[in-house]
């Protein structure tokens, strides 16, 4: 296992790399002039000189190099509008509304995906069956800002069951109370489940409108796994045995299925991580989504590199995770990459 893991952090190192080359080349040949949306007096001195401090001027591969570096050490510059503001510092402080509602939306379509899914594989042209379609179809067609904007007049406007802004400490638990700023993740941490249960009804309006699409995707995903596992040999040959179909089910068919469902499972988290703008957007949620946005209206380099980089890191982090489960519900896949 070890050596297997230390394959796939040797194969990320490059990808990174890599992927953070695109990115500065994409922003480097962005639209605009982040100078000259910062200086009010265009001077040649005045412009060279924030050129300078912006990475702008010299070769293209002696400031990607200069970037590279300073990234490595977790430098991502400072905001172009706001010398004294840092990019890393307000990534951090972003970073987790964005995570916790990412987690929580693909916890959704997890739990009710892989249940529809399975039940409709198991009892195909049923009501369950059509249930599955109807996600399916429905969770890929309907728009997130649409669904969001529907669910905000329904349970928070009319019947008043929900919250659907104000996600901060002070809304949730008052000032003082947090160390962290993962504001769902750290009450349950401390086992204060009352001020966990108050979070979890801020987040849940939005975790459900960006769940939609992975639903759809893990719903089908499921749906067709499982139905090709169960017309295999070896269910044939578990039945004949006597074994009942819970059975053959549970602890046969489910885990052959696992593979393809954690794949696509792991493919959401980071998009949905990376791809949660729109929802963020409708429900004023303070996360990374919301801060690219800003950015790219006013053109602010820095801080789009930031964010561009950390989506890509957290995806090919994610993508390593699920490397590592294959190896744990399947070890032939551990032992022949090995």
């Amino acid at each position: 296992m070890l050596t297997f893991l230390l394959r796939r952090l040797l194969i990320a190192i490059p990808l990174l790399i890599a992927a953070s080359f695109i990115v500065f080349l994409v922003v480097s040949n962005f639209p605009g002039d982040p100078c000259a949306e910062q200086i009010k007096y265009k001077t040649p001195e005045a412009m060279e000189a924030c050129r300078s401090a912006l990475n702008l001027d010299g070769p293209f591969l002696e400031r990607y190099g200069r970037y590279l570096g300073r990234a490595a050490q977790l430098d991502f510059g400072h905001d172009v509008y706001n010398d004294r503001l840092q990019v890393g510092d307000e990534l951090k402080k972003r970073f987790p509304a964005t995570a916790e509602l990412a987690i929580i939306a693909l916890l959704i379509a997890y739990l009710i995906g892989t249940w529809v899914g399975t039940r409709s594989a198991i009892r195909p042209g049923t009501w369950i069956d059509a249930v599955g379609q109807v996600l399916s179809l429905g969770g890929i067609s309907i728009p997130v800002f649409w669904l969001g904007m529907i669910l905000i007049a329904i349970f928070g406007v009319e019947l008043r069951w929900l919250p659907f802004e104000g996600w901060s400490d002070t809304t949730i638990a008052g000032e003082g109370y947090y160390h962290t700023r993962w504001w769902l993740f750290e009450p349950l941490f401390r086992l204060d489940f009352g001020i966990f249960l108050t979070a979890l009804k801020h987040i849940l309006l939005p975790a459900v409108a960006l769940s939609t699409i992975p639903l759809a995707t893990i719903t089908r995903m499921t749906r067709s796994s499982m139905l090709e596992e169960l017309g295999k040999d070896y269910v044939t040959t578990a039945r004949a045995k006597g074994l009942t179909e819970r059975r053959v089910v549970k602890r046969h068919v489910r885990r052959n299925a696992l593979i393809p469902i954690i794949t696509i499972t792991g493919l959401q988290l980071g998009t949905l991580l990376s791809g949660a703008v729109l929802t963020e957007r409708v429900f004023s949620w303070p996360g990374l989504g919301t801060y690219m946005i800003d950015a790219a209206l006013r053109v602010n380099h820095s801080v789009l590199m930031g964010c561009m980089l950390l989506f890509v890191v957290t995806f090919v982090l994610v993508n390593l995770v699920v490397d590592l489960l294959y190896g744990v519900i399947d070890p032939r896949i551990r032992h022949s990459r090995s």
